[in-house]
């Protein structure tokens, strides 16, 4: 359930006190699952979805202090790809319920009461906006504005993930704004192990644009490792020295094992290199492609111990 207690002025002040710790990997999770289907598709199907609350169940047993919605590919432009335009609604909706069912699921077999969040995730739209490519602006912000205005309200802060187009991205804060005000909004793109996304956004010179534009929180999430994404952590922390930052690498890169996609860095050897994100005070730490609620349940660990030292 959304943190009744915690407006977006009291969610950053519990960012500017202790670091908070996100969840992992849905997508590569379900395909280790043998599911190769949209994994939001699953969001429709009641035999499904229990698989999903399962995952978000299993980072919450982990550590984790917020919960990203299995809602990465549901904008409207994504789910038309797929043939689900008209299930956009209920796509979002249910992934809200999954995570709310998971929440209520651990609360009482834990008795923990700690704050737990939900965040809306949302996810890049599949096409280059124009000149790059044929989405047009306003296709894109009417998009993204259909997908915000169904979490608005049922969660308690929108993660936007997994983009590599700065312009992309100011689109989709653009539009959540035009929504609410008052949401805390985290916005991660991705880039390469030199800082730099595939469009040429460098991870210097993204921070403060995105901040003034409207997000609470920036940072990296997927396309390296987490060895390869303290480069991005250090450009980022030397661009602006107060902002809140998020970061939530991939556990290594990926092969192909017997028929399957293994990643290279186990929960150990993650949650150590990501201890050495810590001298850059990240808001919120997490992990992306390939990781586990046992990758999760590391890096959980060692944030605790930071937390409790500061």
């Amino acid at each position: 359930m959304i943190n009744k207690n915690a407006n977006r002025k009291e969610f950053l002040d519990i960012l500017d006190k202790k670091i908070l710790v996100s969840d992992g990997s849905m997508g590569a999770t379900l395909m280790t699952s043998g599911f190769s289907v949209l994994p939001d598709s699953l969001n429709l199907d009641s035999s499904h979805i229990k698989k999903i609350i399962d995952i978000h169940l299993g980072y919450l047993k982990a550590g984790s202090d917020i919960i990203i919605t299995n809602t990465l590919n549901s904008t409207p432009t994504k789910l038309e790809f797929h043939g689900l335009r008209n299930k956009t609604k209920e796509i979002n909706e249910n992934a809200v319920s999954a995570v709310n069912e998971a929440i209520d699921i651990y609360r009482t077999t834990s008795g923990d009461s700690k704050p737990i969040f939900i965040a809306g995730d949302i996810g890049p739209l599949g096409k280059l906006l124009d000149p790059f490519g044929p989405l047009k602006y306003q296709e894109a912000l009417d998009s993204f504005s259909e997908q915000a205005d169904i979490l608005i309200g049922k969660v308690d802060l929108i993660a936007i993930e997994t983009i590599m187009d700065l312009n992309e991205a100011l689109t989709a804060i653009k539009a959540i704004r035009k929504i609410s005000k008052d949401i805390p909004i985290a916005c991660c793109l991705t880039f390469g192990e030199n800082g730099v996304t595939l469009m040429g956004n460098k991870a210097e010179d993204v921070v403060n644009v995105l901040i003034d534009a409207g997000s609470d929180i920036v940072g990296a999430n997927c396309s390296v490792g987490s060895g390869a994404m303290l480069n991005v952590v250090k450009k980022m922390r030397e661009a602006n020295t107060g902002a809140r930052l998020i970061f939530q690498p991939n556990a290594g890169m990926p092969s192909l094992v017997d028929g399957k996609t293994i990643f290279d860095e186990t929960p150990e050897i993650m949650a150590s290199n990501i201890s050495g994100y810590l001298p850059y005070k990240p808001s919120i730490l997490g992990a992306c492609c390939g990781s586990t609620p046992e990758h999760i349940k590391e890096i959980a660990t060692i944030v605790s111990d930071y937390n409790n030292k500061r």
